[in-house]
């Protein structure tokens, strides 16, 4: 199920919400824990219903490991390894087995029979999710839990496709507050404008960016030098879109129901070097990784060498863990090996340079942009074949005027109607003004406004502000018919 779409809006939402808010208020805290895990298996089941159970046997056998840790500490260790190589074993077999048998059907002329699995539904995300709670659990960081708080925690609908990668002990407090805390319409309303915002983000740009990138991958053979610029850049802004967009819509979900989610995307195309990108890009995953991964790696600790060599490795596991396929590993290692250049610079010679800050700051972010947009070639292309031919296009493809397939994605029928009024369709070019005005508006959002959680911060509730909500809000009903899936959806 999306949450840009008519069932979500207007039937799960709502009934999910009323009963919640009903239980609650009458200060029956278990059973509204209940009604929004019920909710949330409902959710995850829409998708596949088989795969219902791989979530429950999932929740089940972390739950088991859990309590096995509580109950013989000395062996505390030994059921958390169990329980996370058995999160890792669900990962490896739905979204690498089919990579690497094919790989090794190739280096080894060998006949492994690939499964061809449907990807399930957010599997990524709350295998993730199970592993950091009993890492935390073994460090003894997690309270006494109940299976029906882990249920919550582990499959809460908000975060359950999209993330953000949440942790027990961001989420377990709130969950137990559930019941006790008064219900505050201005937290409802205040979630009402998030996940607007998130929605508009979503279907009124991510998707019309979407059908133009569609078009232009459709045949990167034929794409001028023009046409590839633009789909790399469309494809960028794409992406941020969509997932922020959809992380905002997750957020907004969380505070009508008094929740609160981390912050998963800070304006991260402003960022003035890839290490600011990935302080505001996925910042959840960037936390995991951190906490998970690089510090029992051994981190900066054991000296500078194997700080470069750690810092690698977690951009190895980021791009392995978006994708199986070669183009997510080399994705990873472009963003490890930038970082780790970028490390070596600030250590050594970029706090030596202070003259033209304001220049230099402009620099540094126009740089980091192209080559966020240059690295996301691999990250979009099917194959590093594909993406090699599309830097190719890009570099020798000649420059012209956009192609019809490219611009027709964004001449929308609200839109050209407008333009027919005017009569600016009888302008020369006039095929292209949409095209140039979405791409306009969409850099300036990025680089010169606030983000929506910024937005969100500053909201009052005032007749201005309800009007414009509704006036989107609507806007983005209309444009359901059209709408496309999520770009993690079963990620």
């Amino acid at each position: 199920m999306l949450f840009n779409s008519y069932l979500f809006l207007f039937l799960f939402l709502p009934l999910c919400l009323a009963g919640f808010h009903m239980l609650a208020h009458r200060g029956r805290r278990e059973a509204a824990q209940l009604w929004l895990i019920g909710f949330s298996f409902w959710f995850y089941a829409y998708a596949n219903p088989r795969y219902l159970p791989l979530l429950a046997g999932s929740i089940g056998v972390n739950y088991l490991a859990y309590r096995l840790m509580a109950r013989i500490p000395r062996r505390a260790g030994l059921f958390a390894g169990l329980g996370i190589g058995a999160d890792l074993a669900v990962l490896f077999y739905f979204k690498y087995y089919d990579f690497f048998a094919e790989n090794i059907n190739s280096l080894f002329g060998s006949d492994l029979t690939l499964a061809k699995i449907v990807l399930p539904l957010g599997v990524s995300f709350f295998t993730f999710q199970q592993i950091g709670f009993l890492a935390d659990a073994c460090r003894g960081d997690i309270p006494d839990c109940s299976l029906r708080e882990y249920a919550l925690f582990a499959s809460f609908f908000p975060h359950l496709s999209s993330g953000p990668i949440v942790l027990a002990g961001e989420m377990l407090p709130q969950y137990r507050q559930i019941g006790r805390d008064s219900f505050s319409w201005e937290r409802l309303v205040r979630g009402v404008y998030l996940f607007v915002l998130g929605l508009s983000k979503k279907v009124l740009l991510a998707d019309v960016f979407g059908q133009a990138v569609a078009a232009g991958y459709a045949d990167v053979g034929a794409l001028s030098g023009t046409d590839a610029l633009l789909t790399m850049l469309f494809y960028t802004l794409q992406l941020y879109f969509d997932f922020s967009g959809y992380c905002d819509m997750g957020r907004g979900i969380a505070h009508m129901f008094g929740l609160e989610l981390p912050v998963n995307f800070d304006s991260p195309l402003k960022s003035r070097n890839i290490i600011d990108f990935w302080r505001s890009w996925h910042i959840t995953l960037g936390r995991f990784l951190r906490r998970y991964v690089y510090i029992p790696l051994g981190g900066n600790r054991r000296g500078t060498g194997r700080m470069y060599a750690n810092l690698l490795l977690v951009f190895l596991v980021s791009g392995v863990w978006h994708g199986a396929g070669w183009t997510f590993v080399l994705w990873g290692l472009l963003q490890g090996l930038l970082y780790v250049l970028t490390r070596l610079w600030q250590r050594n010679v970029g706090t030596a340079i202070a003259a033209w800050p304001r220049l230099r700051h402009g620099l540094c972010v126009l740089g980091t942009f192209l080559f966020t947009n240059v690295a996301f070639v691999f990250f979009r292309s099917e194959s590093l074949s594909q993406a090699g031919l599309f830097l190719r296009r890009l570099w020798k493809g000649g420059w012209t005027l956009p192609s019809e397939e490219i611009a027709e994605g964004f001449n929308l029928g609200e839109f050209w109607y407008v333009m027919k009024v005017l009569r600016l369709d009888r302008l020369p070019g006039s095929g292209l003004y949409l095209c140039a005005g979405f791409l306009a508006f969409a850099l300036i959002l990025v680089f010169c406004c606030r983000n929506a959680g910024e937005c969100e911060r500053r909201f009052v509730p005032k007749a201005r502000s309800m009007v414009l909500t509704a006036v989107l809000f609507v806007w983005c009903l209309l444009s359901l018919s059209g709408v496309s899936s999520f770009l993690y959806y079963q990620f």
